[in-house]
């Protein structure tokens, strides 16, 4: 059967087709031959509410000729890795979440090992986090801003263990410079259990953005990544 593409997903690749029968069917970005995008004429298998084996009718000029080969897209590899890591609009789910951070976890790891040239690029890779964060935080319909509060809470933290370091040196300053193990203690543990709490509250965190379930259907961020198809549904019903 032919239709047309009318949707097609930024990051995921997957889509909704409107057949020439007047139904619409839902497809997978790997159910294409090619890329696609909306607009497109394509060929394909229909099913029960589903789009298989597509297949792009006409030529691209955008890539046509001699020896041209066409872009990597979403629809080709699964996930647009560049909007992926540089983009903080729209909204990602949560496996492609997981993939990014675990991509940046590792680099930042291997990059611990190269003095200057390591700690310079780990900066730039500050932004690919901020990016992942503000989609999958859009996902569940909440602002990117609220990133910010673990670094609140490890500010907060630190600001007290300093605070209680500061009053156990000032109670007692000889066992301190003597050495006293209780006296030390006094004076590190806020530190320390600051520290954990700040530690418990980042990872609470990550667990939390990377677990919760995004907003069904479309929101004030965007079409949803796990399934674009309801929001084109809604949109032409």
């Amino acid at each position: 059967m032919r239709g047309e593409v009318i949707s097609v997903d930024g990051i995921s690749g997957d889509g909704l087709i409107s057949g020439d029968d007047g139904q619409r069917y839902s497809f997978l970005a790997s159910a294409s031959r090619s890329a696609v995008r909306a607009g497109d004429k394509v060929d394909f298998v229909p099913g029960d509410g589903v789009a298989t084996d597509i297949m792009r009718l006409g030529g691209d000029p955008a890539y046509s000729g001699l020896g041209s080969m066409p872009p990597r897209s979403s629809a080709s590899s699964g996930i647009d890795w560049g909007r992926l890591f540089w983009s903080a609009e729209g909204r990602i789910r949560r496996s492609h979440f997981w993939a990014a951070w675990g991509i940046i976890f590792a680099v930042n790891l291997l990059l611990g090992w190269i003095p200057l040239i390591g700690f310079l690029i780990g900066l730039v890779l500050i932004w690919p986090s901020i990016a992942i964060q503000t989609k999958r935080l859009h996902d569940m319909g909440k602002t990117g801003w609220l990133q910010l509060a673990p670094i609140g809470v490890w500010i907060v933290a630190i600001i007290i263990g300093a605070s209680a370091m500061g009053f156990a040196a000032i109670g007692n300053p000889g066992g301190i410079e003597d050495g006293d193990p209780a006296a030390v203690f006094a004076m590190m543990g806020p530190m320390v259990l600051a520290v954990i709490v700040a530690m418990l509250a980042g990872l609470g965190y990550l667990i939390w953005i990377g677990a919760a379930e995004g907003q069904p259907g479309r929101n004030q961020y965007g079409t949803n990544p796990k399934n674009p198809v309801d929001d084109t549904a809604d949109t032409f019903a």
